[in-house]
């Protein structure tokens, strides 16, 4: 490519954050290719019938050999200019694929961390369609972001046509999510929407007032639910590992998610792990903790016995989300019902996956959340749908859902950061995107990993102390910023501790030696510190004393000074403002 050329491409691309208008910003010439072996790919460029957009050659890519990972083979475009931070980036193009494969389209950071700006997964058919997915981007240098076609999931042939990625200038939402960010507007906010007043009124048997009695407050639960899974929970295992998973979980955690995955919690048609789940879910309860299972319905840890057919594939899943629901009535009370619908359709050789390619994600997702609203008639269970797609994908899977009045009653969203931190304009500006719906919103699996990923694949991935470090400054960042958002009602980590975590990465709070992290000290100071209540002080001459209070529930113990005392209990609910409790001194 030119300098010339290069030169009208940055100056076009500047051009856009002052007049707005669209411009194109993949360069011209060949793709280059990311294979596991010679032979594994082969790209050339075809005419076509008709024209496309303004395309009137297609890119054929005919992929020999499947890879595991799929990504590892793939058809590239680096992005020859700078990138400002706040752009909004859109990637458009027509796809078709006569033998359906699937196809992941990413525009992304080049080079680890794979930082995603904007992706599509797809299970394309022989009909061309038309793709498009957009996304802010964070600073980038020339060079620094790219396009890219990951092709590997199966054999089979791929044609491209009309691909473009446009610069669509500076996203209006950044500067308000720059404005939301400062630790002056987040501290506002958490005093704003999870704080509230507590009025205690103490009297006498006759119902006189008492003036200066001793009023102590202790919160003993927040409303607010701080939460990790709990996978590695074994209540019968007296190990000194076990017994210190259990101590620091619930220490810290009022909220715990539990494994209720197809392909293990029945590995085998009609043996299920009924016993084990409950154990955990009864040793949640008894430690104060609430939970959620997950998953009843996703298209990964799919029983090798279940059916691909998506017929029979439905009705057992439609019969396993109205047994185990109400199997765990008063146990568990949150479900994510439906997990990653949007990328369901790319794994056609389950049931799941193939029920979702026939008849839509929106179809399927509604589907389930009636079996389990059938289920949980008459409690206040609640039902997530959950995805780690952030995308337009996800807001129009929930539009439709919304379009048929069936929403699920919160909705998940997944921050898997094993890739580099989200920044902190992103999470906000994910988090407004999806409080629009108003549903209540849970940050469901949350990974911010503490050492950075090895060069080799068989290196071990360790915590550092420095990594350690820098986890546990986002995580106060993090959670501060999500805590004082009015939607926002639970958090969960992913994982733990760093013993079999997910992707064996540096994921815990807690090191494999159960040692806590500077992550847990911090979060710790903020959950049972900066953000509970504790409060004392005397009734005025009403016999009343009024004390700000986190939302939750509280302890609060009256004394008169003449050897009566009483000890009562009062609850601050989420996104309530005011509660009172009256205090009888006999």
């Amino acid at each position: 490519m030119g300098l010339d050329h290069l030169l009208c491409m940055a100056v076009a691309a500047l051009a856009t954050t002052r007049t707005g208008a669209p411009t194109e910003m993949l360069p011209q010439g060949p793709w280059g290719t990311i294979v596991q072996k010679p032979g594994q790919l082969q790209v050339e460029d075809v005419p076509m019938q008709r024209m496309l957009g303004g395309a009137s050659k297609a890119l054929r890519v005919t992929v020999k050999e499947k890879s595991d990972p799929f990504y590892a083979v793939q058809i590239f475009k680096d992005i020859p200019v700078a990138i400002q931070s706040g752009t909004r980036v859109r990637l458009e193009f027509y796809a078709r694929s006569r033998s359906d494969n699937p196809l992941r389209a990413v525009v992304e950071k080049v080079g680890p961390p794979y930082t995603g700006v904007a992706e599509l997964n797809l299970a394309l058919t022989p009909t061309w369609t038309r793709y498009s997915a957009s996304g802010t981007a964070p600073q980038f240098p020339a060079g620094g972001m790219g396009v890219r076609f990951q092709v590997g999931h199966q054999e089979g042939e791929i044609e491209l046509a009309d691909i473009h990625v446009w610069n669509e200038g500076l996203d209006p939402a950044v500067s308000a999510a720059d404005e939301a960010i400062r630790p002056e507007a987040v501290e506002a906010r958490i005093r704003q929407y999870r704080t509230g007043s507590l009025r205690i009124e103490v009297v006498d048997r006759s119902g006189k007032p008492v003036r200066g009695a001793s009023v102590q407050i202790q919160q003993t639960q927040h409303a607010f639910l701080f939460g990790s899974n709990i996978f590695q929970l074994n209540p019968t295992d007296t190990s000194p590992l076990q017994t210190e998973y259990q101590r620091r979980f619930a220490a810290l955690l009022n909220y715990a998610t539990l494994p209720f995955y197809w392909g293990s919690f029945e590995p085998e048609e009609g043996r299920k792990a009924y016993e084990r789940l409950e154990a955990m879910a009864r040793w949640c309860r008894e430690h104060g903790i609430v939970t959620k299972g997950h998953p009843l319905v996703w298209h990964e840890v799919y029983p090798r016995w279940a059916p691909t057919d998506p017929d029979k594939a439905v009705r057992l899943l439609e019969a396993r989300v109205k047994e185990i629901i109400p199997r765990y009535a008063g146990l568990i009370r949150y479900w994510d019902v439906f997990n990653e619908a949007n990328n369901a359709a790319m794994f056609v050789r389950t049931g799941t996956g193939a029920w979702v390619k026939r008849d839509g994600p929106v179809a399927a997702v509604a589907a389930a959340l009636r079996w389990a609203r059938e289920a949980s008639k008459g409690t206040d269970t609640v039902l997530l749908y959950n995805d780690f797609n952030t995308t337009e994908a996800n807001v129009r899977l929930l539009q439709g859902l919304k379009e048929r009045r069936s929403l699920p009653d919160a909705i998940g969203i997944q921050s898997h950061m094993h890739g580099g931190v989200w920044p902190l304009t992103k999470v906000w500006m994910v988090t407004e995107q999806f409080a629009r719906f108003g549903r209540p919103i849970h940050y469901t699996e949350v990974t911010v990993l503490s050492g950075d990923r090895p060069s080799t694949p068989a290196a071990p991935w360790v915590t550092t102390p420095e990594g350690e470090q820098k986890q546990a400054d986002y995580v106060e960042r993090f959670y501060s910023l999500l805590f004082s958002h009015p939607s926002v009602e639970a958090i969960t980590w992913w994982d733990f501790s760093d013993l079999n975590a997910w992707q064996a990465a540096p994921a815990g709070f807690l090191r494999k030696d159960m040692s806590p992290k500077p992550a847990y000290e911090r979060l710790m100071g903020l959950i049972k510190g900066k953000w509970w209540t504790h409060a004392s002080g005397a009734t005025d001459a009403r016999g009343v004393y009024t004390v700000t209070a986190f939302q939750g529930t509280h302890e609060v113990t009256v004394s008169d000074g003449r050897g009566r005392t009483k000890t009562v209990s009062v609850t601050l609910p989420i996104r309530k403002k005011r509660a009172a409790v009256r205090v009888v001194l006999e």
